[in-house]
């Protein structure tokens, strides 16, 4: 038998509303992004400029600098690297002649400030007291120096040819032939040359027998010698109406009187000669002893009376120069060698002229002497 079964559903719900009865739609606008405030524009730092002294160095010399508050930001530098270098901390060191300009800008951030120091630095380059030198052959030599005080002692000092010209480790160049010679002094990787040229003796005074102004004074008194003699301001005031030739010669040596006495002493057959020779033997030139130095001197004298036996020699003793302390006993034993000498001959006479320019203990008094 069939059954018929019903199924009865219920779905709860609700019917629509009418449009009408919508809620209606909230629109909600964003949150809108707030614009951030500009930025304050910085204020520009205060900058200046502070010229400080200027300064000299000498090439390879140094020097520090500072400037105040050290501990803010400073840097340091060199408007020329070939002239000066500076360091990190304002030390300056001298590597070239020329000018620069060393600066120090400080920088302090707390006080929004920029201050530049400055410096303008002179650098004189390293040189000698001479780039070229004449010296007579066997004859005094001369001192090379350099500019920079440290330098002239510690430098390598050398000859291209220490035949013709040596040098000391000091920089003194002594001649001893003609020719010519580099002397070279190193210091500091930097070299410095000196060219030397030796020359044989030829004394102006030589060109006198030329003029017969001169040879005129045949007869009368002649003035022979070194520097002493040389230096004489008016030699011919004090022998009134004598006629009187000055043939000295400065820094001449008893080797040179021997070539030249000839011509300077006997040609003109003086009735009177005044000698005074031995100064640039004794402590200036090689050293020599005082009886070594009287022995030369007695035999040139000698010499010319033997040429010239009418003619009366007058000797000057030497003067102990102030600045030649060292030679001053030398300089005593060879006068009173000489004195003994000229007491034996008849056609000498001994001038004292040591006495006239010492104090009573023989101490030279400069009052005399120039440089």
């Amino acid at each position: 038998m069939l059954m018929a079964v019903v199924f009865r559903f219920s779905f709860p719900f609700r019917a629509s509303a009418s449009e009408s009865e919508k809620p209606p739609v909230q629109v909600v606008n964003p949150t809108p992004t707030p614009t951030p405030a500009p930025k304050p524009t910085p204020a520009k730092p205060i900058k200046k400029t502070v010229v400080k002294s200027p300064f000299s160095l000498l090439q390879f010399d140094t020097r520090q600098l500072s400037v105040k508050n050290p501990d803010v930001s400073v840097k340091w530098s060199s408007s020329n690297q070939k002239v000066c270098t500076v360091t990190d901390g304002g030390f300056v060191q001298a590597v070239g002649g020329g000018t620069c300009t060393i600066s120090a800008t400080k920088t302090n951030s707390a006080k929004n400030s920029i201050i530049t120091y400055s410096w303008n630095v002179t650098v004189t380059p390293l040189q000698l007291n001479t780039t070229k030198l004449t010296l007579i052959r066997m004859r005094k030599g001369a001192q090379l120096s350099l500019n920079n005080s440290n330098a002239t002692d510690s430098a390598v000092w050398s000859s291209s040819n220490n035949n013709i010209a040596s040098v000391s480790g000091s920089g003194f160049v002594t001649p001893h032939a003609t020719g010519t010679a580099v002397i070279s002094a190193k210091w500091n990787n930097a070299t410095r040359s000196c060219t030397v040229q030796v020359k044989n003796a030829t004394p102006t005074t030589l060109t006198r027998f030329r003029d017969p102004r001169y040879l005129s004074n045949r007869g009368k008194v002649v003035l022979a010698g070194s520097s002493l003699l040389d230096h004489w301001e008016d030699p011919y005031t004090p022998f009134g109406s004598v006629a009187v030739i000055n043939n000295s010669v400065p820094d001449s040596t008893f080797r040179n009187w021997n070539n030249w006495y000839k011509k300077l002493i006997v040609a003109y057959q003086p009735k009177a000669l005044v000698l005074c020779l031995g100064t640039d033997d004794i402590g200036d030139g090689p050293d020599m002893s005082a009886e070594r130095a009287a022995d030369k001197m007695q035999k040139l004298i000698e010499k010319i009376h033997k040429k010239s036996k009418k003619t009366k020699i007058f000797y000057l003793s030497l003067p102990c120069y102030p600045k030649n302390s060292a030679a001053w006993e030398t300089t005593r034993v060879y006068n009173r060698l000489m004195h003994d000498f000229c007491d034996e001959k008849k056609y000498m006479t001994y001038l004292p002229l040591t006495l006239k320019l010492t104090d009573e203990d023989e101490i030279p008094d400069e009052t005399y002497y120039k440089g």
